[in-house]
């Protein structure tokens, strides 16, 4: 695996920083996730399995890793991450600015610990800043980053939240894509550790689908969508009614190619003789009405003939599906999306498999989120502590769970 040999220290709580550690994980990397002993607060019991309390969020987030439960309020605790910390290539942390240097284990203390570490921080707004120390989480930074207010529709209801938590999977994203940087950066030319400073609100609104673009280089304050597109909520780029069901179409208007076949099928040809319609501008013009005439037409359809047909003229479309549909797609089975795997205390669970795929260097199999604590004394063993002394600690309650 590619980062076989790499070690990962995660002190990461909720999704952006555990999810950054899990990827390194699932490229092979040997990832101790530090709890204290409350548990990371996405261990919430929001559900229950096989008679224990759980939240299949957290399996998810941290899959792969070993934990270690510590208290890194006491002199004890910071000693050991500290011992951990010599022997690392990367550590992870998303405490709020002000958090790690109260711990002793901001940048400055890690980097003098271990000058080769990769230091990796992420926050809501970063740690510079007017907003830095304001309290933040995805469903915040989605508001505060415009993205909400793309989303919905111009009536009185409120703005929406995407129910994916998108801000924390794109800042895990560009968290582990820049330790991979800084790493190789290191491997190649022995320039040791430097430090990672990825936000959420950074990382959300890169990724705003080039709404950014328009308000800054066309002057145009991008709307609301609704089912369809900011940059022309009238043309059809979304759901849309079949005779028996919902499909999504991406009826793209400035497309000649596109336009002439949306003529063509649904018996519209005398508008290819429309002067007005031989431009994209004029047919983007009038996109209201156009989408209207292809709704006409496909309420009459059923679901399954519409995306046949569509796709084969070659207009994009797919059917409308539930989690419950998605989850039982053919085409997720044979990607193997899904992978079982065998729980300690909540026996068989299924899992998103990781999204990485690599030809040569296969990525980890996933293997089980840990206990509470699970693997406190073999951590502590390949420290080189004593089975006395780790008895000792656990009596101080310096360590918690399972295995103190």
């Amino acid at each position: 695996m590619p980062l076989s040999g790499f070690n990962v220290v995660d002190c990461g709580q909720a999704i952006a920083g555990p999810l950054c550690g899990t990827y390194l994980a699932d490229l092979g990397a040997d990832v101790v996730k530090i709890e204290s002993p409350d548990g990371d607060v996405y261990r919430a019991n929001r559900r229950e399995k096989n008679g224990t309390q759980f939240n299949p969020a957290f399996e998810q987030y941290n899959r792969s890793k070993r934990s270690l439960c510590l208290d890194l309020k006491v002199d004890e605790g910071r000693a050991l991450i500290h011992d951990l910390l010599k022997e690392a290539d990367v550590f992870v942390q998303n405490w709020p600015p002000g958090v790690a240097e109260r711990l002793e284990l901001d940048y400055e203390t890690v980097s003098e610990l271990n000058e080769d570490i990769v230091y990796v921080h992420v926050t809501g707004y970063g740690e510079t800043g007017p907003m830095a120390t304001k309290p933040a989480m995805d469903t915040i930074v989605q508001h505060v980053s415009g993205l909400s207010n793309l989303m919905g529709y111009d009536d009185d209801r409120p703005p929406i939240r995407s129910q994916s938590s998108v801000a924390d999977y794109y800042a895990a994203c560009h968290a582990t894509i820049s330790a991979l940087g800084a790493l190789l950066e290191r491997e190649r030319n022995d320039s040791g550790g430097q430090k990672i400073d990825v936000s959420l609100l950074e990382s959300l609104m890169h990724n705003m689908d080039g709404a950014f673009g328009y308000y800054h280089n066309a002057d145009e304050l991008p709307r609301h969508g609704g089912r369809n597109a900011f940059f022309n909520d009238d043309m059809l780029y979304g759901a849309a009614e079949a005779s028996d069901g919902w499909i999504c179409v991406a009826l793209l208007l400035y497309s000649d190619r596109m336009w002439e076949a949306c003529c063509e099928l649904i018996g519209r040809e005398d508008l290819l003789e429309n002067p007005k319609y031989e431009t994209d501008d004029g047919r983007l013009e009038d996109a209201a009405e156009l989408s209207a005439l292809f709704e006409s037409w496909l309420a009459d359809v059923p679901a399954d003939e519409a995306v046949d047909r569509l796709n084969e003229v070659g207009i994009p479309a797919a059917h409308h599906n539930t989690v419950e549909d998605a989850a039982n797609l053919e085409h997720v089975a044979e990607r193997e999306v899904f992978t079982d795997l065998s729980h300690p205390q909540l026996g068989e669970l299924t899992v998103t498999d990781t999204p990485l795929s690599l030809s040569e260097t296969p990525t980890r199999a996933p293997e089980h989120a840990p206990v509470l604590g699970e693997h406190n004394r073999q951590i502590l063993a390949e420290l080189g502590v004593e089975d006395e002394r780790i008895d000792e600690l656990a009596a101080e309650s310096v360590l918690s769970g399972e295995e103190s």
